[in-house]
Protein backbone atom coordinates (compact mmCIF):
# COMPACT_ATOMS: atom_id res chain seq x y z
CA UNK A 1 0.00 0.00 0.00
CA UNK A 2 1.73 3.24 -0.79
CA UNK A 3 0.73 6.82 -1.15
CA UNK A 4 -0.88 9.20 1.38
CA UNK A 5 -4.59 9.33 2.46
CA UNK A 6 -6.98 11.83 1.70
CA UNK A 7 -7.71 13.74 5.51
CA UNK A 8 -11.00 15.51 4.20
CA UNK A 9 -12.03 11.85 2.55
CA UNK A 10 -11.08 10.30 5.76
CA UNK A 11 -13.16 12.67 7.77
CA UNK A 12 -15.97 11.99 6.27
CA UNK A 13 -15.71 7.97 6.05
CA UNK A 14 -15.21 8.66 10.23
CA UNK A 15 -18.36 10.34 10.37
CA UNK A 16 -20.32 8.11 8.22
CA UNK A 17 -18.62 4.76 10.32
CA UNK A 18 -19.35 6.11 13.53
CA UNK A 19 -23.26 6.57 12.72
CA UNK A 20 -23.52 3.36 10.93
CA UNK A 21 -21.44 1.26 13.36
CA UNK A 22 -23.15 2.97 16.32
CA UNK A 23 -26.72 2.51 14.75
CA UNK A 24 -25.89 -1.38 14.24
CA UNK A 25 -24.70 -1.35 17.77
CA UNK A 26 -27.43 0.56 19.07
CA UNK A 27 -29.99 -2.60 17.32
CA UNK A 28 -27.90 -5.11 19.18
CA UNK A 29 -27.85 -3.35 22.24
CA UNK A 30 -32.15 -2.86 22.28
CA UNK A 31 -32.49 -6.63 21.19
CA UNK A 32 -30.22 -8.09 24.35
CA UNK A 33 -32.49 -5.44 26.80
CA UNK A 34 -35.60 -7.09 25.04
CA UNK A 35 -34.50 -10.50 25.86
CA UNK A 36 -35.73 -12.63 28.70
CA UNK A 37 -36.50 -10.21 31.14
CA UNK A 38 -36.89 -6.71 29.47
CA UNK A 39 -34.78 -3.85 30.53
CA UNK A 40 -37.48 -0.76 29.43
CA UNK A 41 -34.57 2.42 29.93
CA UNK A 42 -32.31 0.93 27.30
CA UNK A 43 -33.20 3.11 24.41
CA UNK A 44 -29.73 4.33 22.59
CA UNK A 45 -30.26 6.86 20.10
CA UNK A 46 -30.44 4.63 17.04
CA UNK A 47 -32.01 7.38 14.70
CA UNK A 48 -29.56 9.90 15.31
CA UNK A 49 -26.50 7.52 14.68
CA UNK A 50 -28.23 5.82 11.60
CA UNK A 51 -28.93 9.87 10.26
CA UNK A 52 -25.67 10.89 10.81
CA UNK A 53 -24.52 7.87 8.80
CA UNK A 54 -26.58 8.78 6.28
CA UNK A 55 -25.46 12.79 6.14
CA UNK A 56 -21.49 11.06 6.32
CA UNK A 57 -21.91 8.37 3.51
CA UNK A 58 -23.60 10.94 1.14
CA UNK A 59 -20.67 13.50 1.68
CA UNK A 60 -18.24 10.69 1.22
CA UNK A 61 -19.72 9.80 -2.30
CA UNK A 62 -20.25 13.31 -2.66
CA UNK A 63 -16.23 14.12 -2.27
CA UNK A 64 -15.48 10.92 -4.76
CA UNK A 65 -17.37 11.95 -7.29
CA UNK A 66 -16.02 15.22 -7.60
CA UNK A 67 -12.47 13.88 -7.25
CA UNK A 68 -12.98 11.66 -9.79
CA UNK A 69 -15.08 13.60 -12.11
CA UNK A 70 -17.36 10.89 -12.52
CA UNK A 71 -20.74 9.87 -11.05
CA UNK A 72 -20.79 7.33 -7.85
CA UNK A 73 -20.96 3.81 -8.56
CA UNK A 74 -23.52 1.60 -8.09
CA UNK A 75 -22.25 0.44 -4.65
CA UNK A 76 -21.37 3.63 -3.77
CA UNK A 77 -25.34 4.71 -3.80
CA UNK A 78 -26.82 1.79 -3.11
CA UNK A 79 -24.74 1.56 0.62
CA UNK A 80 -26.08 5.29 1.26
CA UNK A 81 -29.31 4.74 -0.34
CA UNK A 82 -29.90 1.32 2.32
CA UNK A 83 -28.87 4.35 5.19
CA UNK A 84 -31.29 6.72 4.13
CA UNK A 85 -33.64 4.17 3.58
CA UNK A 86 -32.87 2.39 7.41
CA UNK A 87 -33.04 5.96 8.96
CA UNK A 88 -36.95 6.73 7.63
CA UNK A 89 -37.67 3.48 8.77
CA UNK A 90 -36.51 4.03 12.22
CA UNK A 91 -37.90 7.51 12.62
CA UNK A 92 -41.29 6.08 11.51
CA UNK A 93 -40.77 2.81 13.78
CA UNK A 94 -40.96 0.49 10.72
CA UNK A 95 -39.24 -2.81 12.04
CA UNK A 96 -37.36 -4.05 8.79
CA UNK A 97 -34.71 -1.59 10.19
CA UNK A 98 -31.84 -3.86 11.12
CA UNK A 99 -31.86 -5.81 7.79
CA UNK A 100 -31.25 -2.59 5.80
CA UNK A 101 -28.43 -0.90 7.68
CA UNK A 102 -26.72 -4.96 8.04
CA UNK A 103 -27.02 -4.45 4.43
CA UNK A 104 -25.51 -0.61 4.20
CA UNK A 105 -22.27 -1.94 6.17
CA UNK A 106 -22.21 -5.38 4.08
CA UNK A 107 -21.37 -2.81 0.67
CA UNK A 108 -18.56 -1.03 2.50
CA UNK A 109 -15.95 -3.47 1.36
CA UNK A 110 -17.44 -3.15 -2.53
CA UNK A 111 -16.52 0.21 -2.86
CA UNK A 112 -12.82 -0.18 -0.80
CA UNK A 113 -9.57 -1.85 -0.70
CA UNK A 114 -11.16 -5.03 -1.05
CA UNK A 115 -12.23 -4.55 -4.38
CA UNK A 116 -9.01 -4.09 -5.75
CA UNK A 117 -7.87 -7.65 -4.66
CA UNK A 118 -7.69 -10.47 -6.86
CA UNK A 119 -9.81 -12.40 -6.87
CA UNK A 120 -12.29 -10.08 -5.10
CA UNK A 121 -14.86 -12.51 -3.48
CA UNK A 122 -13.44 -13.54 -0.27
CA UNK A 123 -11.51 -10.18 0.04
CA UNK A 124 -15.45 -8.67 -0.09
CA UNK A 125 -16.43 -11.20 2.28
CA UNK A 126 -13.71 -11.54 4.89
CA UNK A 127 -14.21 -7.55 4.81
CA UNK A 128 -17.97 -7.64 5.70
CA UNK A 129 -18.21 -9.78 7.91
CA UNK A 130 -15.45 -7.83 9.55
CA UNK A 131 -17.11 -4.56 9.70
CA UNK A 132 -20.27 -6.55 11.14
CA UNK A 133 -18.71 -8.51 13.54
CA UNK A 134 -16.83 -5.10 14.58
CA UNK A 135 -20.45 -3.24 14.54
CA UNK A 136 -21.67 -5.87 16.92
CA UNK A 137 -19.12 -5.12 19.91
CA UNK A 138 -17.30 -1.71 19.18
CA UNK A 139 -21.05 -0.19 17.52
CA UNK A 140 -22.27 -1.84 21.25
CA UNK A 141 -20.01 0.02 23.20
CA UNK A 142 -20.72 3.27 21.67
CA UNK A 143 -24.89 2.18 21.91
CA UNK A 144 -23.85 1.87 25.99
CA UNK A 145 -21.99 4.88 26.34
CA UNK A 146 -25.39 6.76 25.33
CA UNK A 147 -27.05 5.08 28.24
CA UNK A 148 -27.96 6.63 31.58
CA UNK A 149 -28.86 3.60 33.64
CA UNK A 150 -31.43 4.80 36.37
CA UNK A 151 -29.48 2.94 39.51
CA UNK A 152 -26.10 3.62 37.96
CA UNK A 153 -23.81 0.98 35.97
CA UNK A 154 -23.54 -1.00 39.35
CA UNK A 155 -26.96 -1.34 39.46
CA UNK A 156 -28.78 -4.67 38.83
CA UNK A 157 -30.30 -3.89 35.53
CA UNK A 158 -27.27 -2.39 34.06
CA UNK A 159 -25.05 -5.24 34.94
CA UNK A 160 -27.78 -8.04 33.11
CA UNK A 161 -27.23 -5.58 30.35
CA UNK A 162 -23.41 -6.26 30.66
CA UNK A 163 -23.66 -9.45 30.79
CA UNK A 164 -26.22 -10.37 27.85
CA UNK A 165 -23.97 -8.05 25.87
CA UNK A 166 -20.59 -9.62 26.94
CA UNK A 167 -21.27 -12.46 25.82
CA UNK A 168 -22.19 -11.47 22.30
CA UNK A 169 -19.40 -8.72 22.19
CA UNK A 170 -16.29 -11.27 23.30
CA UNK A 171 -17.62 -13.83 20.18
CA UNK A 172 -17.71 -10.69 17.95
CA UNK A 173 -14.66 -9.36 18.65
CA UNK A 174 -13.17 -12.84 17.80
CA UNK A 175 -14.53 -12.63 14.64
CA UNK A 176 -13.34 -9.20 14.23
CA UNK A 177 -9.75 -9.52 15.12
CA UNK A 178 -9.63 -12.99 12.91
CA UNK A 179 -10.80 -11.15 9.55
CA UNK A 180 -9.16 -8.22 10.61
CA UNK A 181 -5.77 -10.24 10.46
CA UNK A 182 -6.76 -11.97 7.31
CA UNK A 183 -7.28 -8.40 5.42
CA UNK A 184 -4.09 -7.04 6.52
CA UNK A 185 -2.52 -9.96 5.16
CA UNK A 186 -4.17 -9.01 1.79
CA UNK A 187 -2.29 -4.81 2.35
CA UNK A 188 0.69 -5.53 3.88
CA UNK A 189 2.48 -8.69 2.26
CA UNK A 190 5.40 -8.36 4.85
CA UNK A 191 5.69 -7.79 8.65
CA UNK A 192 7.99 -5.50 8.47
CA UNK A 193 5.31 -3.33 6.38
CA UNK A 194 3.67 -2.20 9.90
CA UNK A 195 6.85 0.16 10.55
CA UNK A 196 8.05 1.04 7.10
CA UNK A 197 4.81 1.50 5.19
CA UNK A 198 2.38 4.67 6.31
CA UNK A 199 -0.73 2.43 6.24
CA UNK A 200 0.95 -0.14 7.63
CA UNK A 201 1.87 2.43 10.97
CA UNK A 202 -1.93 3.69 10.74
CA UNK A 203 -2.64 -0.10 11.02
CA UNK A 204 -0.77 -0.71 14.21
CA UNK A 205 -1.78 2.54 15.71
CA UNK A 206 -5.57 0.71 15.45
CA UNK A 207 -4.25 -2.52 16.28
CA UNK A 208 -3.12 -0.70 19.93
CA UNK A 209 -6.34 0.88 19.75
CA UNK A 210 -8.17 -2.62 19.79
CA UNK A 211 -5.91 -4.24 22.41
CA UNK A 212 -6.41 -0.82 24.74
CA UNK A 213 -10.62 -1.16 24.09
CA UNK A 214 -10.15 -4.98 25.24
CA UNK A 215 -7.90 -4.29 28.07
CA UNK A 216 -10.95 -1.49 29.54
CA UNK A 217 -13.46 -3.97 28.44
CA UNK A 218 -12.24 -6.71 30.62
CA UNK A 219 -11.97 -4.49 33.64
CA UNK A 220 -15.31 -3.26 33.37
CA UNK A 221 -17.42 -6.83 33.01
CA UNK A 222 -15.12 -8.81 35.77
CA UNK A 223 -14.63 -5.79 38.52
CA UNK A 224 -17.67 -3.83 37.51
CA UNK A 225 -16.27 -0.87 36.92
CA UNK A 226 -18.71 1.70 34.68
CA UNK A 227 -15.64 2.22 31.78
CA UNK A 228 -18.18 2.33 28.71
CA UNK A 229 -17.87 5.99 27.95
CA UNK A 230 -13.89 5.62 28.18
CA UNK A 231 -14.55 2.42 25.99
CA UNK A 232 -16.40 4.42 23.65
CA UNK A 233 -14.17 7.42 23.44
CA UNK A 234 -11.35 4.76 22.44
CA UNK A 235 -13.79 2.95 20.08
CA UNK A 236 -14.45 6.83 18.02
CA UNK A 237 -10.33 6.67 17.98
CA UNK A 238 -10.16 3.28 16.62
CA UNK A 239 -13.18 3.93 13.74
CA UNK A 240 -10.57 7.31 13.29
CA UNK A 241 -7.83 5.08 12.35
CA UNK A 242 -10.19 3.11 10.31
CA UNK A 243 -11.66 5.91 8.84
CA UNK A 244 -7.54 6.57 7.55
CA UNK A 245 -6.91 3.39 6.05
CA UNK A 246 -9.57 3.53 4.12
CA UNK A 247 -8.66 7.42 3.12
CA UNK A 248 -5.51 5.63 1.36
CA UNK A 249 -5.60 5.29 -2.53
CA UNK A 250 -6.91 2.25 -3.41
CA UNK A 251 -3.86 -0.16 -5.28
CA UNK A 252 -4.29 -0.66 -8.91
Amino acid sequence: MSGSPDLVLAALHWVEYVGLLGGLGSIVVRRLAHNRLPIHWVEPPMDRFLGVAFLGGLAVISVESLNAGALPGWERVARVAAEGLAFVLCVRGIPPVAPVAAFAAALLPFAGHAAAVQPSAGAIFADAIHVLSAAMWAGGILALATLHPPDGWRGAEANALLDRFGGVALVAFAVTALTGVLRASDQLHELSGLWTTSYGEVLALKSLGVGIMLVLSAVAWRRGVPLARAEAAMAVLVVAATAVLAAFPTPH
